[in-house]
Formats: structure tokens, sequence, C-alpha cells
């Protein structure tokens, strides 16, 4: 796999198997989120570098303490068909945790999150898709609920902060 970036987001741009041979993490990680019906994972946050590193199998050091590795998946389906999802949580996390020891895991389901927060994790690097077009069809659709979001989120912080 190779990234670029487009639009300002990091995109997986897939070249066949034969021209780089992926590595454990790399497969551990495909073989999660194929297992758990994931169909985006995208590395987020201060660490996103460090974590595509990790993936990529090089050794990293993170000198913050306090620094975590964000991970945020979507799923396939819906999230509110999901049943029992504090154990696909658990499940999931016990996996990936693995992956980026000794750093700490922070895995967000996307899906459970408003759209602001989504589209900041969307910034991100994309790491696993199904599809460009799930994926893009994904974006577009978070990308448009927090354009719409973004004003009422605006409107409702002025207001707080003229009562401060």
């Amino acid at each position: 796999m190779w990234y670029a970036i487009k639009n300002g987001f990091y995109v997986i741009i897939v070249v066949s198997d034969m021209d780089r041979k992926k590595t454990k993490a790399q497969d551990e990680f495909i073989k999660i989120c194929k297992e758990n019906d994931i169909a985006l994972a995208y590395l987020f946050g201060s660490q996103k570098e460090n974590a595509l590193r990790i993936l990529k199998g090089h050794v990293v050091t993170i000198d913050d303490p306090l620094a975590d590795i964000d991970v945020g998946v979507v799923f396939l389906k819906n999230i509110d068909e999901i049943k029992n999802r504090y154990k696909l949580y658990a499940k999931i996390y016990n996996e990936m945790e693995d992956i980026f020891k000794p750093y700490p895991l922070d895995l967000i389901f996307l899906q459970e999150n408003n759209s602001i927060f989504q589209w900041e994790a969307l910034k991100g690097i994309c790491v696993y898709s199904i599809s460009e077009e799930f994926k893009d069809e994904y974006e577009m659709m978070i990308l448009r609920r927090a354009a719409d979001f973004e004003y009422v989120l605006n409107k409702y912080t002025k207001e707080v902060l003229e009562k401060y």
C-alpha cells in the first residue's frame, strides 16, 4: 500500500501484493477488520504517524506518557443493529491493543459519535477500506452532516461564551 494526500486527506493507494510485502501488524489489522465487519479504519490524533509506522513494522518511541493511539472504525452495518456492542468493543480492543503495544489504544466506534468528531477522525489516515466507493460515500455523508451541524455548534458555543 502507498499513502498519498488527496483533498487534504490521507488515502490508501492499493498496490498489488507482489509490489510490497505486508507486515505482520498489517496482516493482523486487516484480519481484525474483516472478522468484525469493519468497513473503514482510520488512524487519527497526535500519534497517527507513529501508529502508521507501527503498522509498517517500524519500532517507534513515543515520549509523551499521556499519548495514545487513536483508531476509529466504521462498521459495514448500522451500529444500532449490532447486538452486544460492548462485547464487540472488548474483542476488537483486545486484538488491536496487541498490535500497538506498549502504547495505549483509544478505540472509537465512529458511528457512535457526532458528525464533527467523525469529520476530524476522517482527516486522519485511512488504513483499511472495503472499497473506495464505500469510503467516498461515507466521507461525503459525514461531510454533509458536519457542514450542517457546524453552524449550530458554533452558534451554541458563541452563546455559551457570551454568558461568561
